[in-house]
């Protein structure tokens, strides 16, 4: 697969979110190290996470949401002023770029913890927040079990993250502080769905729609969209269900090219472990396919995931599988339709030309990225 290039419209809004976040997370750090030095470092571990990677996504979706509705012209009467810092944003388009930076802390908070749940040790190219303290632990000679101490500084720092992404939503209510707080609800339950269906070996094709539901069409797509929306005054039930039509479909392909890359992709590039995904036996699309066209000798080398050890020539013995059963192409085949269904509502929705381009730019990118 060529690698896309991300899109301007998501590099423009990701330029600016970088920026609200290294503000951010530079004043905080400066603020509590005065107070006591030990306090800034949980500050710059979230940094850390922050700053090793990430698409901007959800912020780009919401971006050219709130100014395809014309929330750059009609604009609430002031910022929320609400950010850690309790500034006002000093930019036309502050306010909305801080909610871009909110999602962004929110989706570090899920990263940080979603990687306890599934002991990982990688992410974003870098040792996950859990492994880096508890070896701290070892390398001070420090007392207590260094796996309880790592898994504890992640849950906090963690925590941290969904703190300053909820300053920043701040005072904004109505409409779009509902469906901020129904994204927060959605999210949490997808992954609590997630890990149970894994735990429990449930692999069908209605689980593992669920949890892409949740997970990523809502949390990724969908919600965001309509929060940009929301922000621009745009709060009709009709709009906001088309949006709701647009993001599903397309929030499904997402987790659909999410799942291909958790077993096909380059580990260098995605920054994590290829095959992790079968170790853990999480409920996907892809898995379910292959298990609906399994002979029974195939059947045999799946009922291999959700085996922790699984060593890479099993893992590489899985992904044939997947391969040999039509999973692959059908995962492909389904990526294509689910931009295409999209791809018809975006032509319907009431937004400016410009933010219809730059949605349908996004909506390519999320189907063909490689990492």
């Amino acid at each position: 697969m060529t690698d896309p290039a991300p899109p301007p419209q998501l590099l423009d809004v990701a330029t600016k979110v970088d920026a609200r976040l290294a503000s951010i997370l530079d004043e905080q750090s400066h603020r509590w190290r005065a107070v006591d030095p030990r306090l800034s470092e949980a500050v710059d571990e979230l940094d850390r996470m922050v700053t090793s990677g990430g698409k901007r996504l959800r912020a780009a979706f919401c971006y050219w949401a709130w100014k395809g509705f014309g929330g750059d012209v009609a604009r609430p009467a002031s910022g929320n002023g609400s950010g850690p810092n309790g500034a006002e944003p000093a930019d036309p388009d502050g306010q909305i770029i801080d909610i871009g930076a909110a999602f962004e802390f929110l989706q570090v908070f899920a990263l940080i913890h979603d990687d306890i749940m599934d002991d990982s040790t990688t992410r974003r190219g870098t040792k996950t927040v859990h492994v880096t303290h508890a070896e701290r632990v070892v390398e001070r000679g420090w007392r207590g079990e260094a796996r309880r101490y790592g898994d504890g500084v992640a849950i906090l720092v963690g925590d941290l993250g969904h703190v300053y992404a909820d300053q920043l939503v701040g005072s904004i209510g109505g409409r779009t502080r509902e469906l901020w707080d129904e994204l927060r609800i959605e999210l949490n339950l997808g992954q609590y769905l997630d890990m149970r269906s894994a735990a429990a070996g449930t692999l069908d094709l209605e689980t593992a729609r669920q949890v892409a539901t949740f997970k990523s069409a809502l949390y990724t797509i969908v919600r965001p969209l309509q929060v940009g929306a929301s922000l621009a005054g745009q709060t009709d039930p009709v709009v906001l269900d088309q949006l709701d039509r647009f993001g599903r479909p397309l929030g499904r392909a997402f987790q659909l090219r999410d799942d291909a890359l958790g077993v096909l992709g380059d580990e260098k590039r995605l920054g994590k472990p290829v095959g992790d995904d079968l170790r853990e036996g999480k409920p996907t699309e892809l898995v379910a396919w292959a298990l609906a066209g399994a002979d029974g000798r195939e059947r045999a080398v799946l009922d291999a995931i959700g085996d922790p050890d699984l060593t890479s020539s099993q893992v590489d013995e899985l992904v044939q599988v997947l391969r040999d059963t039509g999973a692959v192409d059908r995962n492909e085949a389904e990526i294509s339709r689910l931009v295409d269904e999209a791809s018809a509502v975006l032509a319907d929705l009431p937004v400016t030309d410009e933010g219809r381009t730059a949605l349908a730019a996004l909506a390519t990118y999320v189907a063909d990225r490689t990492l």
